[in-house]
């Protein structure tokens, strides 16, 4: 099996490589590159790097037309911002909607349109669970998540007779750098959460390899929440 990794390098990133390292692995990176290769090295992955800055529309255009013939797509580019929308510049949620939106859906269409018609594909789009409830001052970053989730609820109606299962998950709190604030935030949010911990990287990986096992095979268009509970 083949599976494109995009945004390989971050934390959930790394999670989701190793919850498929049985597959032959396409990682991509935009300047984190060097990570992946040590981690290729330390856990023994058969896997390529490839390298592209998602908000570069160029860079996007180039890179789809080298992609090959994949089995799995899971999508986990992207970064948040915090802010009042008054606050705000529009050019960041230029720059948002380039890396969460227009590049994703730039690549599921150049996969899908090339791909053999009975290649079967699956795709897992990572969300946020701010894309289903909305975040005060992320308000951006819940405008795009929601994109997300939109296009994976109508592509799925639309790529299901072309063997092309898409689903999206939509983590809440986990514990990653982008979310290590201070320790008090932490413990305020671990206390709003009937489960009583932060999620792990681990939680998502799996919750996603499901949605690309045979357990999941008449599964498509849907969105599986993962915050224990606390939205």
């Amino acid at each position: 099996m083949k599976t494109l990794i995009v945004g390989a390098s971050g934390a959930i990133g790394r999670a989701v490589s190793l919850a498929f390292r049985e597959d032959h692995l396409l990682l991509h990176a935009n300047q984190g590159h060097v990570t992946i290769s040590r981690m290729i090295e330390s856990e023994r992955l058969q896997a390529e790097i490839v390298t592209c800055d998602l908000s570069d529309r160029e860079a996007v255009e180039k890179w789809i037309k080298s992609i090959d013939t994949v089995d799995r797509i899971i999508y986990v580019a992207g970064h948040a911002v915090h802010g009042l929308v008054v606050d705000q510049s529009i050019d960041e949620l230029d720059h948002l909607y380039e890396v969460h939106v227009r590049a994703m859906v730039r690549l599921i269409q150049a996969t899908v349109a090339c791909k053999p018609y009975d290649h079967p594909l699956d795709i897992v789009i990572v969300s946020s669970v701010w894309g289903e409830v909305g975040a005060a001052a992320e308000v951006f970053y819940s405008t795009v998540k929601a994109a997300q989730i939109g296009f994976v609820k109508a592509f799925a109606r639309e790529a299901g007779p072309f063997h092309v299962r898409i689903n999206a998950v939509t983590p809440g709190w986990i514990d990653t750098p982008m979310n290590d604030t201070v320790e008090e935030s932490k413990q305020t949010v671990m206390d709003d959460i009937p489960l009583g911990r932060l999620g792990s990287t681990e939680d998502v990986a799996k919750t996603i390899r499901f949605l690309c096992s045979p357990d999941a095979s008449y599964m498509t268009g849907t969105v599986l929440r993962i915050d224990g509970g606390w939205q």
